[in-house]
């Protein structure tokens, strides 16, 4: 019986052993849990610092296309299907003359020139069509400023199942570039001139001087003493053909340049007699404003004897008696200015715009190469020519330029 107790009692499992037990279990179960659940909190937070990253990328890539949009030396405009402008950049803004958010939802023909309605809406209306980019030149006129010529190259956007209800649009200010086309168009004139000049002033002042040289012994002897005025005159107008033909010779492009030290100052001053002399004859006046210490350039004294004597005349010519005629020299911005500052009734517009074009002239007896003379001096020397006219009178500026 004591033994059947005994085996008994191995039978039997003691409870508190058996939680005791479980207690373990769970405790490595809980341990085993919490180091998983820090793991995946590591995982988290090392996933949400990657898209903190990535958005701070995304930030800054989205920041520096907004620069890039914005302050692009073009305008980039979006119109909707009517032409209005949905979207501006702050350059096309500039370009317009007003402030991005007055632009939006406004029709693009208030800035474009009447004239140039029809090339707008053909343009938008070629990008719907053909569904391609289409370039067009036309004149654009921004608030409170002067007209320009312009360049606007689009894209349809797709839209609605189809291609044509926005357009993507570049706006280009072509006005400086076409100014240089119209400048070198101008320069190639006085250039091929130039080459005519030279090929053909030899070959006619021959005979022009053998011509002259006959008159002047007909004019020395008694017989022909009644053609006295007639054979004088004929001298004359040879003379004159002959001083337009020294003219087109100064437009000669291959003409070699003597340049050596020298200041306007000392120029204008050595000239100046001659210059007087001219101006009382037909009543009218010259000062001086000449600055003192003016830098010294490297000019061709000949030349700039020439251009000032046309600047001169033309000035004086276009004044009344009592007029009075201003030269002077000053120093900005690395240049050294060069005025002939007249008191005429000014240029007129259409003139304006053609001056330094050959043979373009007002005057009843002139050759038209006087100013062609002075744009091309000028261009020899680097410098540029500046216009200022109105009724009160009219000033020539050459900026010559100094270090």
């Amino acid at each position: 019986m004591a033994r059947s107790d005994a085996e008994g009692k191995r039978g039997i499992i003691d409870p508190a052993k058996s939680l005791l037990s479980l207690d373990n279990t769970g405790a490595e179960e809980l341990k085993q849990l919490k180091y998983e659940l820090r793991a995946k909190e590591w995982d988290l937070e090392i996933q949400c610092q990657a898209m903190q990253e990535t958005l701070g990328e995304l930030e800054e890539s989205r920041n520096r296309y907004a620069d890039l949009y914005d302050f692009a030396p073009a305008g980039y405009v979006t119109f909707d299907e009517k032409g209005c402008i949905s979207e501006i950049n702050l350059a096309g803004a500039a370009l317009l003359g007003m402030e991005r958010p007055r632009l939006l939802g406004m029709p693009m023909t208030v800035f474009v020139n009447k004239g140039s309605y029809k090339l707008f809406f053909d343009h938008l209306r070629a990008c719907r069509l053909t569904g391609k980019k289409v370039i067009t030149e036309l004149e654009i006129i921004p608030r409170k400023s002067a007209a320009i010529h312009a360049q606007i190259i689009s894209m349809p956007l797709p839209g609605a199942g189809n291609y044509g209800s926005n357009y993507r649009s570049i706006i280009a200010d072509l006005t400086d570039r076409k100014l240089m086309e119209k400048e070198m168009s101008r320069m190639d004139r006085l250039n091929l001139i130039g080459e005519m000049a030279a090929g053909i002033a030899h070959e006619i002042r021959n005979p022009l001087t053998t011509v002259r040289g006959f008159l002047q012994s007909f004019m020395r002897k008694k017989e022909f003493a009644q053609f006295d005025s007639r054979l004088h005159l004929m001298i004359t107008e040879l003379d004159r053909a002959n001083s337009i033909i020294t003219e087109y010779l100064s437009l000669a492009r291959n003409k070699l340049l003597d340049q050596s030290p020298q200041n306007l100052n000392t120029i204008i001053q050595n000239l100046l007699p001659l210059l007087e002399s001219d101006a009382l004859l037909n009543e009218k006046w010259i000062v001086t404003e000449l600055l003192d210490d003016l830098p010294v350039l490297l000019l061709d004294a000949q030349e700039m004897r020439q251009l000032i004597l046309n600047f001169v005349r033309n000035g004086l010519e276009a004044m009344l008696p009592g007029g009075q005629l201003t030269i002077g020299t000053f120093a900005e911005a690395e240049q050294v200015v060069l005025f002939i500052q007249d008191q005429g009734s000014g240029i007129p517009p259409e003139i304006e715009q053609k001056l330094g074009t050959p043979f373009l002239t007002t005057k009843e007896n002139g050759t038209g190469l006087g100013l062609p003379i002075c744009f091309n001096i000028a261009n020899r020397h680097n410098a540029k020519i500046e216009i200022k006219t109105g009724e009160s009178g009219t000033t020539f500026m050459v900026k010559f330029p100094h270090p």
